[in-house]
């Protein structure tokens, strides 16, 4: 093959590739590649609407940090008489 050949269908696959990126992004909006992306993008934060919604949050969170501390199964309200 020659060099001018190559570069010819280079360039080709190139912008095939490029035009098949678009039309994806473009119709792709399920549920599930919505979740995919924010799972991706998780250090912008959640995104938490209701009141009960940030309370859960806020519990989970103290529920991480205490496993972190402690491990799992165990909690500091439990009363073991072994």
């Amino acid at each position: 093959m020659k060099a001018s050949e190559f570069l010819k269908k280079y360039e080709r696959d190139q912008k095939a590739k490029q035009d098949h990126a678009e039309t994806s992004e473009d119709e792709d909006h399920s549920l599930e590649h919505n979740a995919r992306e924010r799972a991706a993008h998780l250090d912008q934060g959640l995104n938490v609407g209701s009141p009960f919604d940030w309370e859960d949050l806020e519990k989970y969170k103290k529920e991480l940090e205490r496993m972190d501390r402690e491990g799992p199964g165990r909690s500091k309200d439990k009363n073991d008489d072994s």
